[in-house]
């Protein structure tokens, strides 16, 4: 209302105004038919865990992927492998999912990239490109992507499939702000990840409400000092059986990530409402036995907070409370086969 502004309250100026909350009313209306949002009241931001796993090969977790969505805006951080199916296990439709974020550029966080470009558009007919956020370097392996799919982009495109569909706008990042719309900020952290350089986690605010994922990283004081407060705090995690960790031999993989005791200091610092667990790196410790052992050594140095060991599929709604659901079962959801969209 504070846009409106006539200059008579006269008759005419009473219409438009009339003409004007009505429309916020059915804008309203179709927030809440279409999305669940109930116009006047905080909106909840959702996370969801679309792959918590690392380099590792395992049946349990899929490559590292989190999605943040507020209303209907969907922000993906990192696509790992099988990001596409997470996305639709998760109930996300993957040709919605259009803005990107990078953490790095290590294989195991980019390598879902080319079926969340690709399949969208043929299969799902998505009719917007992407736009992707990611360090100095990304154009140039984006550049790569496009050229390893010429053949499809020349061949499949049609008056339907457009070419410009599949466009794809770069921004190199540095830390500070690298997104912002109404009160929705995303705030790039450096982050120390040494072969992983350069390197960043993100910081995510909306709606009152925030999260910070560290991306790939070990301890350092620029995450310590961006995940003050938040309400939700992701962190990778890497560890291995004591006769590994004490032979040397992984050193040059726990001295890039964090380890639980660093995790735990972050946690104690920057006090989140809850700790999440993702980009699990367990070595010799396969299984519910190493995600324990994690936890415990986690709570042994210290952190005594909400904790969770993330798991693909995990859903957390942060509002006045946070509500945690555990992965849903994918029997009941129908092949993505396009069927529908065939014309």
């Amino acid at each position: 209302m504070a846009s409106l502004k006539p200059r008579s309250r006269g008759l005419s100026a009473r219409r438009r105004e009339v003409r004007y909350v009505s429309s916020i009313v059915r804008q309203c209306l179709l927030l809440a038919v279409f999305s669940g949002i109930v116009c006047g009241q905080q909106r909840p931001v959702r996370v969801y865990l679309i792959g918590t796993g690392a380099p590792e090969i395992t049946m349990e977790r899929a490559g590292q992927s989190t999605l943040i969505s507020l209303d209907t805006n969907h922000f993906l951080f990192d696509a790992g492998r099988h990001t596409l199916q997470g996305l639709y296990k998760a109930r996300i439709a993957p040709q919605e999912v259009t803005r990107i974020f990078l953490t790095h550029l290590h294989n195991d966080h980019i390598e879902g990239l080319p079926p969340l470009w690709m399949t969208p558009w043929f299969l799902l007919r998505r009719r917007q490109g992407l736009e992707i956020w990611g360090p100095p370097g990304t154009a140039n392996m984006i550049a790569g992507m496009r050229q390893m799919f010429a053949h499809d982009i020349e061949r499949r495109s049609n008056e339907t499939l457009k070419k410009e569909f599949l466009d794809i706008e770069v921004h190199e990042i540095g830390p500070g702000t690298v997104y912002a719309a109404g009160d929705m900020t995303i705030t790039a952290v450096e982050v120390e990840h040494h072969d992983g350089n350069p390197a960043f986690g993100y910081r995510f605010d909306a709606a009152g409400r925030s999260v910070l994922l560290t991306g790939d990283a070990t301890l350092t004081a620029n995450l310590l000092e961006a995940g003050n407060g938040v309400d939700i705090l992701i962190s990778n995690v890497a560890s291995g059986t004591p006769r590994l960790e004490g032979s040397g031999a992984i050193d040059p993989i726990l001295n890039k990530l964090m380890k639980p005791e660093q995790a735990a200091r972050l946690f104690l610092t920057t006090g989140p409402r809850l700790a999440v667990y993702s980009h699990i790196v367990k070595k010799g410790l396969p299984g519910k036995l190493g995600d324990d052992e994690i936890i415990a050594r986690t709570r042994k140095a210290g952190f005594e907070g909400g904790l969770v060991m993330g798991l693909d599929g995990m859903q957390i709604v942060i509002g006045d409370e946070i509500q945690l659901t555990q992965p849903q079962p994918s029997d009941d959801l129908p092949e993505l086969d396009g069927a529908g969209l065939i014309f």
